[in-house]
């Protein structure tokens, strides 16, 4: 935050996403899910209805 700066990350990691202060979950192109502080628990259970 101090340094007003955004990473972007693309990962299939629920570990790695877990460390983000914001998770946005596309299909398709288009955001279908958002998680904020996210565990990696959440993560991986929004990846996994994801697949249906």
């Amino acid at each position: 935050d101090a340094y007003r700066q955004t990473v972007i990350m693309v990962t299939h990691d629920p570990g790695a996403a877990a460390h983000a202060d914001r998770v946005l979950f596309l299909a398709d192109g288009t955001i279908v899910h958002e998680l904020l502080s996210p565990t990696s628990d959440q993560v991986h259970a929004v990846m996994r209805r994801m697949e249906g």
